[in-house]
């Protein structure tokens, strides 16, 4: 691998020096000369720079206003700068220091600077440099998978629309760009299926374990007449059967809570999920449905249990993940009190708009988080079911 060095000096024989220097030290090193300022800036926007070797003070451009400028340009900022000037100019070597310099060295040049300083300061800098065009080389790779495998999770997600028995409404918001949680909601045989389920984890490990539970969850409820504790026992055995490691060290598992609605009857069970909420048009209330059991993938043969509720025309089903509470509630099972409570203050937006209603508990967490000082630091998934 080849590197190209700037050297910035004022005087030929500082330049000489520094190559001459820096050529029996380092191998496969290419270099470019600069006397002032303004060669340095036209050099760096039309060639490779992989380091600066710049001296304070030059005429036209000095080398404060040239580390300035590379400091002011992104693209260039990130290329390390030795700075160099003499030993009575410590103190604005000191400022340079702060401004971005990664180093710096004094004139005259002792026979030990020459020999054994210098070089290793080049060494130093050059391999930092390489680390960092590594990271972020790394980082733009990885920002791009997180972006494709972001399209793949929403092209997994349900669709809001063409339900006969309900009006679908979501609202996802995954902390990393692709989150382990998990919506779905399909009609089949008269019946509307949903679910909504919180994989362990973040990321794009907790994005294919979620797209791996819709598609268990699609086959499982293809089932006739299951009810919806026997999906969260299948799944529960599934998971067991395909990962020897279940159970073991929870590496995946997942809290979920599974419906059927059918004619305005709602048929339930909950694995560990933050209660969801009714709300009965009617009656203009907002209840809970507090039923518990344990995380999908816990414990082998485990038991769940199914519920009814009946249901009226305008009724709304209300789900969502705990990543909408974690920060500002320490994750606490608990911190569905505080989601009933906004819901119940923003109850007569989810009667008229249910869009706008996921909209506005979505920003009032978001101030909470941001009066905390806090961020959403886990995936939020929100559903909203209507009944027609």
């Amino acid at each position: 691998m080849s590197y190209h060095i700037l050297i910035a000096d004022d005087a030929t024989m500082n330049r000489s020096l520094i190559r001459d220097i820096l050529s029996k030290s380092l191998p496969k090193v290419e270099f470019a000369e600069a006397a002032n300022g303004e060669e340095v800036l036209e050099i760096v926007q039309f060639s490779q720079v992989d380091l600066i070797i710049l001296d304070l003070v030059m005429p036209i451009m000095d080398g404060y206003e040239v580390l300035r400028w590379l400091k002011k340009h992104p693209e260039f900022h990130d290329i390390p700068v030795i700075v160099n000037s003499a030993i009575t100019e410590i103190r604005s070597i000191e400022q340079t220091l702060k401004e971005g310099a990664v180093d710096y060295f004094t004139k005259p040049l002792s026979p030990n600077d020459m020999q054994i300083i210098l070089p290793l300061k080049a060494k130093n800098a050059l391999l930092l440099y390489e680390q960092q065009k590594t990271i972020v080389a790394l980082n733009r790779q990885i920002s791009e998978e997180l972006k494709n495998a972001n399209t793949f999770a929403n092209i997994m997600l349900p669709k809001e629309k063409g339900f006969n028995q309900v009006d679908l409404f979501l609202k996802y918001f995954p902390s990393l760009g692709i989150g382990g949680d998990f919506f779905d909601c399909v009609e089949l045989d008269g019946k509307v299926h949903f679910m909504i389920a919180d994989v362990t984890g973040h990321g794009i490990a907790a994005g294919m374990a979620s797209s791996m539970v819709k598609v268990l969850y699609r086959r499982i409820i293809e089932k006739n007449n299951i009810l919806p504790h026997e999906i969260l026992e299948e799944m529960n055995q599934s998971i067991f059967k395909i990962f020897d490691f279940a159970g073991k060290d929870n590496y995946f598992v997942f809290t979920a809570f599974v419906g059927i609605l059918e004619h305005g009857t709602l048929q339930y069970a909950n694995a560990g999920h933050p209660y969801p909420m009714i709300y009965l048009a009617k009656s203009d209330n907002l209840v809970e449905i507090k039923q518990n059991g344990f995380l999908v993938g816990m414990l082998n043969n485990v038991g769940y249990a199914t519920e009814y509720y009946e249901l009226n025309q305008g009724d709304i089903i209300f789900l969502y993940t705990d990543g909408l509470f974690g920060a500002c509630e320490g994750k606490d099972f608990t911190g569905w009190e505080k989601v009933f409570l906004l819901s119940r203050q923003l109850s007569k937006v989810i009667k008229v708009n249910p869009k706008e209603f996921l909209d506005e508990l979505f920003y009032a967490f978001h101030m909470i988080h941001k009066s905390n000082q806090t961020n959403f630091t886990d995936d939020v998934a929100m559903m909203l079911l209507r009944v027609k």
